[in-house]
C-alpha cells in the first residue's frame, strides 16, 4: 500500500472550502425552508442545487477530515477501500447533480424571458420532474463508474475516479462540464442581449413625444417587457426595482393610472398619462437602462462557478498526461468552494436581500433610495 505524506498546503485550503460550502448550504437550505420566499419554479430548482452542493461538500469535508488526520493519502494503484468507493460514488452523483442545476437553472431563466407564460403555467408534477431529471444523468454516470470498478484515491481530499481511468473521466464527468460551460455561457449572453435591446427600447420610447399612440405600449414593447418583468419567474428583476423605483416614485404618486412598479406582471402605460406630459418631460421620468451585467451576475449568472472549477480541470487534465504541478494541486481547491458560491448567488432570495437590507438602513429609511 503506497502512502504519501499528505501535502497541508494543499489539504487545509481544500478542506476548508468544503467546511464552507456545507455550512453555506446548508444555511441557506435552512432559510428557504424557515423563511420561503414567494413559492415559484425557480425556488424549486434552487433548492434542489443546494441540497446536491451540501451532499457533495459533506461528504468531502469527512473524507478531508479522515486524511488530516491520518496524515498522508494512498496513491490510484491502492486498492481501494469499501468507504472510499462510496466516497467515489457520492462525490460523482453530487457534483453532477450540481452541473446540471446550474444548466437547468439557465434554461429556465431562458424560458422565462423569452416564455414567460410557459412557466407560469407549469405545474407542480412538471416541476418536480425538472428537479428530478437533474440528478438522472448523475445517478447514471454514477453507476457506470461503480460497475467498471473506477473509483479510486485521487489528488485532494477525497475518492473519485481514478486517474488511469482518462476516458471515464472525460466521458462521464469533465466532457458534460465542458458542455455544460459554453451552454450557459451561450445562454446568459443571449439573455444579455435580449435584456439590453429591451432596456434601450424602453428608454427610446420614453423620448418619444405624445404624438406616440397608446396603443404601441400594449403593442411589441409591452409584449417583449412582459417578458422581463415578471417578478415571480425570475430574478433579475432585483436591480430593476433598486433602480426604478426612485425614479418611478414622484410621477407614481401623482397618477395611479400611469407607470406601474416593476412588481406588477407587465410594464403599462395609459393613454392619458402619455397625453398629459411632454416627451421630453415624460423621458426625465423614465428609468435609466439599468446595469444589466450586474443584474446577471446578483441573479444567478454562474462566472464564478465557471472560474472555481477552471484549475480542478486544468490539474485533472495534467494528471492524465503526466504529473500535475503541485501549485496546480493547490489551486484545484478552489473547486470545493463552488458550494459556498452557489448559497451566496442563489441560496439568498430576492426578499431576503431586501430585507437585510432595509434592517442594515433602518426602518426610516426607504429601500427606493439605496
Amino acid at each position: 500500500m503506497a502512502e504519501t505524506k499528505i501535502d497541508y498546503v494543499i489539504a487545509i485550503p481544500t478542506f476548508i472550502g468544503s467546511l464552507l460550502s456545507f455550512l453555506a448550504s446548508a444555511v441557506a437550505i435552512i432559510l428557504q425552508i424557515a423563511r420561503p420566499p414567494r413559492r415559484h419554479f425557480r425556488h424549486a430548482l434552487i433548492v434542489n442545487l443546494l441540497i446536491s452542493d451540501c451532499i457533495n461538500s459533506l461528504e468531502n469535508t469527512i473524507s478531508g477530515a479522515i486524511f488530516l488526520y491520518l496524515g498522508y493519502t494512498l496513491s490510484d494503484t491502492t486498492p481501494p477501500s469499501a468507504a472510499c468507493i462510496a466516497s467515489g460514488y457520492i462525490n460523482q452523483l453530487s457534483v453532477q447533480t450540481i452541473d446540471f442545476n446550474i444548466l437547468i437553472i439557465s434554461i429556465i431563466v431562458l424560458v422565462s424571458i423569452v416564455k414567460s407564460d410557459l412557466i407560469a403555467r407549469i405545474s407542480t408534477t412538471n416541476q418536480i420532474l425538472v428537479c428530478v431529471a437533474a440528478w438522472v444523468p448523475a445517478l447514471i454516470t454514477s453507476h457506470v463508474a461503480l460497475g467498471l470498478n473506477a473509483y479510486g484515491y485521487v489528488s485532494g481530499n477525497w475518492c473519485w475516479i481514478k486517474a488511469s481511468r482518462v476516458d471515464l473521466r472525460y466521458g462521464l464527468t469533465h466532457g458534460w462540464r465542458l458542455f455544460i460551460f459554453f451552454a450557459t455561457i451561450i445562454i446568459y449572453s443571449y439573455i444579455y442581449i435580449r435584456l439590453q435591446q429591451t432596456f434601450k427600447s424602453l428608454r427610446t420610447f420614453g423620448g418619444t413625444t405624445n404624438t406616440q399612440p397608446s396603443r404601441d405600449v400594449g403593442g411589441n414593447l409591452g409584449s417583449d417587457t412582459e417578458h422581463i418583468l415578471v417578478s415571480h419567474d425570475i430574478t433579475v428583476t432585483h436591480e430593476l426595482q433598486d433602480t426604478s423605483q426612485s425614479r418611478f416614485h414622484g410621477l407614481h404618486n401623482n397618477s395611479s393610472q400611469g407607470i406601474k412598479s416593476p412588481t406588477d406582471n407587465s410594464f403599462e402605460v395609459s393613454r392619458p398619462t402619455l397625453e398629459s406630459v411632454s416627451g421630453p418631460h415624460y423621458a426625465s421620468h423614465m428609468p435609466a437602462p439599468p446595469n444589466v451585467k450586474k443584474m446577471l451576475l446578483m441573479n444567478g449568472y454562474p462566472l464564478a462557478y465557471i472560474i472555481l472549477w477552471i484549475p480542478g480541470i486544468a490539474n485533472r487534465l495534467a494528471e492524465s498526461t503526466g504529473q500535475s504541478p503541485r501549485w496546480l494541486k493547490a489551486l484545484q481547491a478552489s473547486t470545493q468552494y463552488v458550494g459556498l458560491v452557489n448559497s451566496l448567488t442563489y441560496g439568498i432570495s430576492e426578499q431576503m436581500r431586501q430585507e437585510v437590507w432595509k434592517k442594515l438602513k433602518g426602518p426610516s429609511s426607504s429601500y427606493g433610495h439605496q
